[in-house]
């Protein structure tokens, strides 16, 4: 996989730095959309359930079997409403938004398409910016993915910005820092 410049990005795919660390994979075939819950718990959405999990420890806490959940997409497919604990949930997807890409202490996700159907997920901290003219990749520790395909992507930081997840149609890599610097 080679980009404009013949460079292979693939070579500089890595673990993102300090302070986050790999945390859990969440599968599930057919991912449909995925969100945040207002405390920070996964969301995920499929053709007929939907699971809230843990992002730490990956533990499904809860799933709920229904074959009309996409009658509570909103018509703009960026909420979903889960009556039960009565909140909706900004979602992204396949149908949705793109997710939250920045954090309040300066962390941001971005991607880099390396071919038409490839592309990779990169982490800056842009407090710690490096000056680079054209290769302006290397700004962002490009994440080395375990089990998701580097097609079809959508990520994002959780509200309270300890969690990003990199959600692909088999699931969700999750990934945690302890605590957000206040500036």
């Amino acid at each position: 996989m080679r980009d404009n410049n013949d460079i292979d990005l693939v070579e500089f795919l890595t673990e993102p730095s300090e302070p986050w660390k790999r945390s859990v994979f969440i599968g599930g075939s057919g991912l449909f959309c995925a969100g945040w819950t207002n405390e920070s718990k996964i969301f995920l959405l499929f053709q007929d359930y939907y699971v809230i999990a843990n992002p730490i420890t990956g533990e499904r806490e809860e799933v709920v079997e229904d074959s009309d959940l996409l009658q509570y997409l909103s018509k703009d497919n960026l909420e979903f409403k889960i009556e039960k604990i009565n909140q909706k949930i900004k979602v992204f997807g396949i149908r949705g938004g793109e997710g939250n890409h920045y954090t309040s202490d300066f962390w941001s996700l971005r991607s880099f398409y390396i071919n038409l159907d490839h592309f990779l997920i990169g982490l800056e901290n842009l407090k710690n910016r490096r000056k680079h003219n054209i290769e302006y990749w290397k700004n962002y520790d490009l994440i080395k993915l375990e089990r998701l395909e580097y097609t079809a992507l959508k990520f994002g930081f959780s509200p309270d910005e300890k969690h990003f997840g990199i959600f692909g149609s088999s699931g969700v890599e999750i990934f945690s820092r302890s605590k957000v610097i206040a500036y």
